[in-house]
């Protein structure tokens, strides 16, 4: 699948529109991430299968939210979760 360069939207998280268990103010609740802009930057991970690198607009950091990757504001993320903005 071609999917590195593409604008997105986070549609879901999981599969999710809102979490099961977590908290507003918890670290993992990459569901307000919902409707939130970025672009794949990368594809194909033998670790994350089925995911693609999506590096945000938005500051994760700012959110408060988990984000240990190299690349700033990345987030490995279900292709299933994203809808193609063109």
């Amino acid at each position: 699948m071609k999917f590195l360069n593409q604008k997105v939207i986070l549609k879901t998280f999981l599969g999710l529109k809102n979490p099961e268990n977590v908290t507003e103010d918890s670290k993992n609740n990459y569901w307000i991430l919902i409707g939130e802009r970025g672009q794949i930057i990368e594809e194909n991970n033998e670790y994350f299968p089925n995911r693609v690198l999506v590096q945000f607009e938005i500051n994760l950091d700012d959110l408060n939210l988990y984000n240990h990757n190299p690349i700033k504001n990345t987030l490995w993320i279900l292709i299933s979760d994203l809808e193609i903005n063109l």
